[in-house]
């Protein structure tokens, strides 16, 4: 029986009132791990609503700034600020100032996910693959939507000069944005989350952000 994104969101939302929240560094996601390690719509349905939780809860240690204000900082960064470097030596983004690095098994598959106090997040993920092209992506992609039922409209688009596959999916409260890519035989994927009362302050400057991220070519020994 196929479920609506609706009917879904609806599932998710009574589950978040029903239980405790819990934080990133509890154990609480591993379950959710084998359905993430596919490169398909169903994880970026069923994930969005949890890290938009998960990015309220555990949180509260984090300086809060007006959504302004942390608009403004990363402007700045953008310009300034330092880079993250994956331990793997796949990719590297800037890291804005004040938001939290989150690595680990917790976090899996993705390699990290930084985090703002806001409620912004942005998943990063780079896999060695044995193929290099958007062809073959795109028919994983169309594989796992027809195994679940799952249907996403996808934009076809150049990322830093590489073909690549866009998504996006609303939630309840939340709005996420996927892009895909692969080269060099590393398929790469940013997971972005908005929450859809910042949506339209936050998603300009967040795609500049995501222009940041750079691929490498060759791993770190």
């Amino acid at each position: 029986m196929k479920i609506s994104l609706e009917q879904l969101g609806r599932m998710k939302e009574r589950r978040r009132q029903q239980t405790p929240r819990r934080s990133l560094t509890g154990g609480g996601l591993r379950w959710l791990q084998p359905v993430l390690l596919v490169l398909g719509v169903l994880f970026s349905v069923t994930f969005v609503a949890d890290m938009y939780n998960l990015s309220h809860g555990g949180m509260t240690s984090m300086k809060l700034l007006s959504v302004p204000e942390e608009i403004q900082r990363l402007e700045r960064d953008m310009l300034h600020g330092p880079r993250y470097t994956a331990t793997s030596g796949l990719f590297s983004i800037v890291r804005p100032t004040g938001w939290k690095v989150l690595t680990g098994e917790d976090i899996a598959p993705y390699d990290v996910t930084l985090a703002s106090p806001n409620g912004v997040n942005i998943s990063l993920s780079a896999t060695p693959v044995n193929y290099d092209d958007l062809p073959t992506l795109f028919t994983a992609m169309s594989k796992r939507e027809k195994e679940f039922g799952v249907q996403a409209d996808i934009q076809t688009l150049y990322f830093h000069g590489s073909p690549a596959a866009r998504r996006e999916v609303r939630m309840m409260r939340s709005q996420a944005v996927v892009i895909d890519f692969v080269t060099n035989r590393v398929a790469h994927q940013i997971f972005c989350i908005i929450p859809l009362e910042s949506l339209e302050q936050y998603r300009p400057v967040l795609m500049k952000l995501v222009d940041t991220y750079q691929p490498r070519v060759t791993t770190k020994r």
